[in-house]
């Protein structure tokens, strides 16, 4: 192990800097105190994962032209390894940061826009297909993607459904024998960070519904249609997860895909652990580090990683709540706020490329002390 080398490997920090520019910073501040460092941006499965993985094989991103999960036209990019593996990232197309607040409608919205990325990997010959589910603004138990991949869905009077939300609750009968036989011989790995069951108290609606738009009506007409769902997808659409991505998770399952912890699968798919063994020290960072840190977010992914192998990890945030005992389980060796004094929430959750950069120097200059 070279003591003087510094991973970088923060997640996205939301609202302010992106994870390369998250990692830019932070290596710069390591640089300022003589250090080495080694950038390596992360996600957790939902914004970012194909640039962060793409960045890190050296592949290629490819425009795909697609819609967003109002149906508006969008090009969306899908991500290309040196081996052929694609990298879906659902966010690309159906992405709630697309939509305005104003116009998130979970009935309108489906996930047929994800559909165009995974029929181009399976036209480029991809052996195996990375998905990222994080960040949608669809709550159609992913229906609209599979409809796009060539299911049929249909209402109790038998007329075809196009997979939107307000589908969910009408949808009475599904054939899945016009699914595009090229899926089967595609290995499809997915990122999903949850336990959410389709349906129930703890499934998509109630847990997603709201953040997406969903009134409690809403929420409620959305359940229990995703309950008839989930006993048309059968026994696949009852596995833990779900319900992850409002649905989309089951869908995927439906396509016999594998699951895996989204942070986890980035930080394999990216060589994380190869670069991890020549560091002597680790800085990762999110915008707000609170007690939902340390359930599988990528602060606490990299800590338990930089734990295990000998390899103190420092973990920084825009705004750091009291109640981080949690993080310091999980591997964590300090766990720091950045940016000089007092701020608003808001203002904290906005740090900039300079705060991180102090941070960093810091840090680096203490380990020398």
């Amino acid at each position: 192990m070279t003591a003087r080398i510094a991973l970088c490997a923060p997640d996205k920090l939301r609202g302010a800097l992106d994870a390369p520019q998250a990692a830019a910073a932070l290596a710069a501040g390591c640089r300022d105190a003589g250090w080495e460092a080694l950038e390596h941006p992360l996600a957790d499965g939902g914004e970012g994962t194909c640039d962060a993985i793409v960045r890190a094989r050296g592949g290629r991103r490819e425009p795909v032209s697609t819609t967003d999960a109002l149906g508006r036209p969008r090009t969306a990019m899908l991500g290309v390894l040196p081996d052929d593996t694609c990298v879906v990232e659902g966010a690309e197309a159906n992405g709630l940061m697309h939509i305005p607040r104003q116009r998130r409608d979970v009935m309108r919205a489906s996930s047929a826009g994800i559909a165009p990325l995974v029929l181009r990997a399976l036209d480029l010959g991809a052996p195996r297909i990375v998905v990222g589910l994080g960040g949608s603004a669809t709550v159609d138990g992913g229906l609209g993607l599979l409809v796009g991949l060539g299911l049929r869905a249909y209402d109790g009077q038998g007329a075809p459904l196009a997979g939107r939300g307000e589908d969910v609750p009408r949808v009475r009968a599904i054939d899945p024998s016009g699914l595009d036989p090229r899926l089967r011989e595609t290995d499809i790995v997915v990122a999903v960070d949850v336990d959410s069951p389709l349906a129930g108290p703890t499934g998509a609606a109630p847990v997603f519904g709201p953040q997406k738009g969903a009134s409690p009506e809403q929420v409620r007409v959305l359940d229990e249609g995703l309950a008839r769902l989930a006993d048309l997808y059968g026994e696949r659409a009852r596995r833990p997860g779900a319900g992850a991505a409002g649905g989309l998770g089951a869908a995927c399952f439906l396509l016999d895909a594998e699951p895996e912890p989204g942070a986890l699968l980035v930080m394999r798919e990216t060589g994380f652990h190869e670069r991890l063994a020549s560091a002597g020290l680790v800085l990762t960072a999110e915008g707000s580090v609170d007690a939902q840190s340390a359930t599988g977010k990528t602060v606490a992914r990299v800590a338990g990683a930089a734990y295990a192998a000998g390899v103190p990890c420092v973990v920084l945030g825009g705004r750091v709540d009291d109640d981080v005992d949690a993080l310091y389980a999980t591997g964590a060796s300090a766990v720091l706020g950045v940016g000089r004094g007092a701020k608003p929430m808001r203002a904290a959750l906005r740090a900039s490329a300079g705060d991180l950069r102090s941070a960093a120097r810091a840090v680096c200059t203490l380990r020398d002390a």
